[in-house]
């Protein structure tokens, strides 16, 4: 049985014990063992706990042969404040496979960059706490157990989903929380685009029209766009708000208008109820 080893590298895991013991018992009933790591639950206002503490913990996943995965317990903030600490040599002789998303794309980018490691775009702990039927989760588990061979970005056909820009689109998966990645941009531990890489994009109910339209920008400003084959988003939240004359395709306009990569909208990921897991620097092909 697959063993889940569980921590927090960022916010704190705030949810009830009537919801931990929730998610646990659905891994479980999906194959999985499950363990918490030592600060998994601890505390610290913004933070799960301090720094060393957060560090300690995610590198003990690696080096511990007992477990075969890392999940992150949920997003937040802050984990950028533990990248310089990792010892990333010492993980990447420990390739193990490392899922979570949204604050945790900072993990996920560094991980894949610096340690080689198989990280996954995806579940956090607190996913499996929802309402949501053991067989919802096959693209999860078909993921976990073969990372490198991703079933795509949709449960349903193509053509239902919303397209921007009709094209073809070809090469590795990269991307994440589209705030989180302009965060890191300007620092040592910024994401490398690399050439001809499929972008894939999300972020949650707090991004509003004016943070997509200056984020994306950032992002073009910073040359992403000029290397990618292709850009994909996730399902924008119900309650973000858009600004009359700026809806979400009036903002793509303005920012990628000008480029031919195809785009498409609206794809089963992002802050919802079991979002696909997406591995990075995986070859993919897709045609909108």
């Amino acid at each position: 049985m697959p063993h889940i080893y569980i921590c927090s590298p960022s916010a704190p895991f705030a949810i009830t014990q009537f919801y931990l013991n929730s998610s646990i018992k659905t891994l479980n009933q999906l194959g999985y063992d499950v363990t918490l790591s030592s600060h998994a639950q601890d505390n610290w206002g913004n933070i799960s706990s301090p720094i060393p503490l957060r560090v300690s913990d995610l590198q003990e996943g690696f080096i511990n042969p007992e477990y075969d995965v890392v999940m992150a317990s949920v997003g937040g903030w802050c984990s950028n404040e533990i990248l310089p600490h990792i010892d990333y040599k010492l993980i990447a002789r420990y390739p193990k496979s490392f899922i979570g998303m949204s604050d945790i794309t900072t993990l996920c980018w560094n991980l894949w960059q610096k340690a080689n490691i198989p990280t996954i775009y995806g579940l956090n702990l607190r996913h499996f706490a929802e309402d949501t039927p053991l067989s919802k989760f096959w693209q999860f588990q078909k993921t976990l157990a073969s990372p490198q061979q991703f079933s795509g970005f949709t449960r349903k056909p193509i053509e239902e989903f919303q397209i921007y820009r009709s094209g073809r689109m070809s090469g590795l998966l990269v991307g994440g929380n589209l705030a989180v990645m302009c965060w890191l941009l300007g620092t040592p531990f910024a994401p490398e685009i690399p050439n001809r890489a499929i972008l894939f994009l999300e972020d949650d109910i707090e991004t509003n029209g004016y943070y997509w339209q200056m984020y994306l920008t950032h992002l073009k400003q910073a040359g992403v766009f000029e290397k990618i084959s292709g850009l994909i988003f996730g399902q924008v939240d119900e309650g973000s708000v858009f600004q009359p004359k700026s809806s979400f395709k009036e903002i793509l306009d303005i920012v990628v208008g000008e480029y031919d990569f195809p785009v498409l909208i609206e794809a089963d990921f992002g802050h919802i109820t079991n979002p696909i897991s997406i591995p990075f620097g995986v070859y993919y092909e897709l045609t909108i």
